[in-house]
């Protein structure tokens, strides 16, 4: 077997393997066993005689204990999958040998305390294209990444903690990632693609709009240099220190004053930034892990009266504090300084107090010269701290009062409606179809001109009134460039998307563009209307139609937590049609080509009547109607992208048409797209739903079990399921277009049925009269006329009326 190179074993029934199956096994450079129903067990150290091992995959195998630490001595190894395992404990130190790996898939570890510890070996792994380690308890940041070539990152479901590092956010060859259920803290991360992250971290702004404060900052660095522990990281979330205090943390007036972190398992060093807490007056670390040395920076502190530092690993001297400080430092290493002045310190491991280490003698110039040093170098950057601070206030002041020349009547006139949801077919009409505010009628001919002069552009000042300055209270939802904001204008509910335009750079600007371009121009009842918009400052606003209904997600995967009831067949029906009449409008009906490009459940708003309306046009693009496709960057949501257009960019209408198979794939079965709970081979709808459609029984099981379906239902849902798999072709040329889709639904839902036949309509002599006959008798029985000084009358037969 010494020339065996490939090796699968999925799927079989094995209980167990023989200890040696792989001695001897020289030349071996793939083995999978993925699978397999084996007793506890761990990998063998005689893989490490397979030097030439490529691939290595052990999902779902019973592989138990630490991990096999001996896969380092592979370097040759590219793809390692050990997914859905029994694995716990650290990752070795020692896999960052291996620069030449690829994909790292370590996801869904089933002991109960999984893998664990730091990540930081992935940084050393420039190679790395996939890393899945998502459901497990891995702890501490994410480490610098600058050089990797990332494409997949997904770490959702851990502990780690820290600030999202740049080297993440900044990756050129990233598509995507998934962070959710952490607890990251710091300013809110901007990406250049859609991330998963909106839930269970702790970043300090619900969006990127405005930088953490100052004191959440600063306690952040606090954080840094012990590692971010998670046991801090679990309070210390948001961006108010304060309120709620965070755990060790004590405030008076707004600020801290006292830092207790005393037994808490610390590692790491003492960070400078300490010295930034300028009203600190208590500082104890003892009994910790902390190593390093105390940064001189704390003696600088003016309020500080206690530090204690006692039983950790400290090194070095003790800096000089003031007479007045307490210094606590007892049970550490602190080495015998030959510079007197150093302070510090003797060989009995610390001193009680800082009179103490100074021993009583003069000072010496040097000492005076270094104090002279260090107060300059503060001042100096106090004056850069308070320059920073102000210009940033500056940066963030988005609502200041803005002055107007506008009559009384025209401020009025700007909080109407200004567009209506129905608007002429052309799409290119921004005159408003209803309005809703007080103006007389003596004053249209002021309205036109007004609507004409500011088109949809609304003042600040309403919004905020519509929003209540933007309380919490009103959000609705939250999306990749900002916050969804429930309003009130002059009594009719409107939902504000709050986008901050210097926080979402160049790619959100144009977003917020070509939402706007595309709105102004097209006009379609399954088509949520912009109502109006606003740029004041940084700030960037749409204010669309609300819709009370909520998105399809929620109706579909998420009831949970949205407490909706599951949709009949019917209702899904009609939703659908809604949907794909939308689309079907943007594609050939408007004035021109439009391409949606992020068709997803949660882009597809509902109204009370859970009528469908497409929403989230930032993503658009225009299509030439002599061509039709075109190159683009790629953009969208990872699982709605038909093949052709994540692998080459080349985008065309099939690209909706595809995204809309799997939105139909998903009403029909009633989950996500993508669901990492599920088993390997099932967490990809479409793959899973066309093979299971290819067996009409076990395809029935398949479907959302929450469906009563009836005979002529079940017809019609495997209808729409043969609709799906043909929506999801692998090639666009076998997909079909909208329209198509359109005409096959509304057979489905819109079906006419004849209502009993009047028999009088056609007996009697009315059978046997000609055409001329039989106008001549319908005029004279049913269509009379009378004449009087007030009124004509007439009465037209039922069957025409």
């Amino acid at each position: 077997m010494g020339s065996l190179t490939r090796l699968a074993l999925d799927g079989n029934a094995f209980a167990s393997l023989p200890g040696d199956f792989l001695k001897g096994l020289t030349s071996l450079q793939y083995l999978s066993m993925d699978d397999l129903p084996l007793r506890p067990w761990s990998v063998p150290d005689a893989i490490a005689d397979c030097s030439s091992l490529d691939t290595f995959s052990a999902s779902n195998a019973s592989i138990t204990g630490a991990f096999p630490a001996v896969l380092a001595s592979l370097p040759s190894l590219r793809y390692l999958r050990l997914s859905y395992n029994n694995l716990s404990g650290d990752l070795p130190a020692a896999l960052s040998a291996l620069i030449a790996m690829e994909s790292l898939q370590l996801n869904n570890q089933k002991s109960d305390d999984k893998l664990s510890g730091p990540i930081d070996v992935i940084a050393a792994m420039k190679s790395l294209k996939l890393l899945w380690i998502q459901s497990n308890r891995f702890t501490g940041p994410i480490p610098d990444l600058s050089g990797s070539q990332l494409e997949s990152f997904n770490v959702r479901d851990n502990m780690l903690t820290g600030v999202v590092p740049a080297s993440l956010t900044g990756l050129a060859t990233l598509k995507n990632a998934s962070l959710s259920n952490n607890n990251f803290q710091g300013p809110r991360p901007v990406f250049a693609i859609q991330v998963d992250m909106d839930t269970g971290n702790g970043f300090c702004q619900i969006s990127a709009s405005t930088p953490c404060a100052p004191l959440t900052t600063t306690l952040l660095e606090v954080a840094k240099g012990f590692g971010y522990p998670y046991e801090l990281a679990k309070t210390w979330t948001g961006n108010n220190p304060c309120n709620p205090a965070w755990s060790g943390v004590v405030c008076a007036s707004s600020d801290v004053v006292t830092i207790n972190l005393s037994n808490k398992n610390l590692s790491g060093t003492i960070s400078p930034a300490f010295a930034n807490l300028t009203r600190l007056g208590r500082l104890d670390l003892s009994n910790n892990n902390i190593t390093g040395v105390i940064p001189d920076a704390l003696n600088t502190l003016p309020s500080l009266t206690v530090l204690n530092v006692a039983n950790n690993g400290l090194t070095g001297q003790v800096p000089k504090f003031k007479p007045s400080v307490s210094v606590l430092a007892d049970g550490n290493r602190f080495g015998q300084s030959s510079d007197s002045s150093g302070g510090g310190g003797g060989s009995d491991g610390g001193s009680s107090s800082s009179s103490s280490a100074g021993g009583g003698k003069p000072k010496s110039n040097k000492g005076m010269i270094i104090g002279i040093i260090v107060a300059v170098i503060l001042l100096l950057a106090c004056v850069a701290l308070l320059v920073h601070h102000r210009k940033k206030k500056k940066n963030v002041e988005k609502f200041r009062p803005v002055s107007t020349k506008t009559s009384p009547a025209e401020s009025e006139m700007m909080k109407i409606q200004v567009v209506g949801t129905n608007g002429n077919s052309n799409g290119n009409s921004t005159v408003p179809t209803e309005l809703y505010s007080h103006v007389s009628t003596a004053n249209s001919a002021n309205i036109a001109e007004m609507f004409e002069s500011h088109g949809m552009q609304l003042p600040i000042e309403v919004l905020l009134k519509a929003t209540n300055n933007f309380s919490e209270d009103c959000i609705l939802g939250r999306g990749g460039f900002g916050v969804v904001f429930k309003g009130s204008l002059n009594g009719k509910l409107v939902a504000v998307k709050r986008c901050d335009g210097g926080a979402m750079g160049t790619k959100g600007q144009q977003e917020f563009l070509a939402e706007i371009d595309v709105l102004r121009k097209v006009r379609h009842r399954n088509l949520v209307a912009l109502l109006g918009y606003c740029t004041h400052g940084y700030e960037r606003l749409l204010v669309y139609e609300y819709m009370s209904g909520g998105t399809l997600r929620e109706h579909l995967c998420d009831l949970q937590q949205s407490g909706y009831n599951p949709l009949t067949w019917t209702q899904r029906m009609i939703i659908a049609l809604d949907v794909a009449r939308g689309i079907e409008y943007l594609h050939g009906l408007a004035q021109e080509t439009f391409i949606h490009r992020d068709l997803k459940p949660s882009n597809i708003l509902l109204d009370q009547d859970l009528r469908a309306k497409v929403s989230d046009f930032g993503l658009v693009k225009l299509a030439k109607d002599t061509d039709k496709s075109l190159m683009t960057r790629v953009a969208g949501t990872f699982g709605y992208l038909a093949p052709e257009y994540a692998t080459t960019g080349k985008v065309t209408t099939k690209v909706d048409v595809y995204a809309y198979g799997v939105i139909l794939m998903e009403m029909i079965a009633g989950r996500k797209v993508l669901d990492d709970s599920l088993p390997d081979d099932e967490t990809h709808l479409v793959t899973i739903f066309r093979r299971n459609l290819l067996d009409k029984e076990k395809f029935r099981k398949f479907v959302d079990p929450t469906l009563e379906l009836s005979a002529e239902a079940w017809k019609s849902l495997l209808e729409v399921a043969d609709l799906a798999r043909h929506c999801t072709a692998r090639e666009p040329y076998q997909r079909p277009d909208m329209c198509h889709c359109v005409n096959r639904l509304s057979s489905l839902v819109d079906q006419w049925k004849p209502t009993n036949v009047d028999e009088d309509d056609y007996e009697g002599e009315t059978s046997e009269m000609g055409l001329h006959q039989q106008l001549e008798k319908w005029r004279c029985d049913d269509f009379t006329i009378s004449d009087s000084d007030t009124s004509t009358s007439f009465n037209i037969p039922r069957k025409y009326n």
